[in-house]
C-alpha cells in the first residue's frame, strides 16, 4: 500500500509507445540528460505516451524541427509498450493536478524544476509512475515511470515487476501535417490557457 500523503493515483494497464534513437525501448541506466520529470544522473525515468503520435512530437519539439522539410530529416522508432503499473499519480488533467495541490502551469513548462522536485517527492512516497498532459502534443497524455525497466518480448509472460513487453513498431519519419500541431518552446499550451480561461471565468 503506498504511504500516506501520496496525491491521487490509479493502476494503470495500457498500451503505451515510445520514441528511441537507439536499439532498446527502456532504461536501466540513469538518464543522462535532464527532463521533465528527472534530473541528469539521479534516478531513471522511461517517458511513455498514450498515443502513437505523441512520441514523434515530443522528438519533434526537443529537435525544435518546425517545419515540414525539418521534420523530414528526422527518423526514430516507435516502440509499443504494454504496461502495468499499481501506483500512478494522475496528474493527467491541469484540473486533476491543480485539485491535488500541484501548479498546473507547470506540467508544460519549458522549465522543469517543479516537476523534477515532485517527482523526487513522488518516488520516495512511493510511485512508480505519474500521467500528465503533453507539452508537445495538447490533447495527449505522457506516462511517465520511474526507476529501471527491462523489455521482454512482446508475448512473454511477465514474471518481475520491472518487466515490460516491447515491441517495435516503425522506423522512419513524423507523419505529414504533425509540425502543425506540435507546441514548441516558448509557445502557449492550448489546454492550459483553456484551463486558466475556464478558471477565470468561473472565479469571476
Amino acid at each position: 500500500m503506498p504511504p500516506k500523503g501520496l496525491p491521487p493515483h490509479v493502476s494503470v494497464e495500457t498500451i503505451a509507445y515510445r520514441a528511441t534513437s537507439y536499439d532498446v525501448p527502456l532504461r536501466v541506466a540513469e538518464n543522462r540528460r535532464d527532463g521533465r520529470w528527472n534530473i541528469a544522473h539521479t534516478g531513471t525515468a522511461q517517458y511513455t505516451c498514450l498515443d502513437a503520435e505523441a512520441p514523434f512530437a515530443e522528438m519533434l519539439r526537443h529537435e525544435n524541427l518546425q517545419t515540414e522539410d525539418e521534420a523530414a530529416t528526422f527518423r526514430t522508432t516507435i516502440w509499443q509498450l504494454k504496461v502495468t503499473e499499481g501506483v500512478v499519480v494522475d496528474y493527467s488533467t491541469f484540473e486533476k493536478a491543480e485539485a491535488a495541490g500541484f501548479p498546473p502551469e507547470a506540467l508544460v513548462d519549458d522549465d522543469f524544476e517543479c516537476c523534477q522536485r515532485e517527482a523526487q517527492r513522488l518516488t520516495s512516497l512511493g510511485a512508480g509512475g505519474v500521467l500528465s498532459p503533453s507539452a508537445a502534443l495538447p490533447g495527449s497524455v505522457n506516462l511517465t515511470l520511474f526507476g529501471p525497466r527491462v523489455p521482454i518480448s512482446w508475448n512473454a509472460e511477465v514474471e518481475i515487476a520491472t518487466a515490460i513487453p516491447a515491441q517495435a513498431l516503425a522506423t522512419g519519419g513524423a507523419p505529414a501535417g504533425l509540425t502543425e500541431r506540435v507546441r514548441f518552446r516558448g509557445q502557449p499550451h492550448p489546454g492550459l490557457v483553456e484551463f486558466l480561461e475556464q478558471k477565470g471565468t468561473a472565479g469571476g
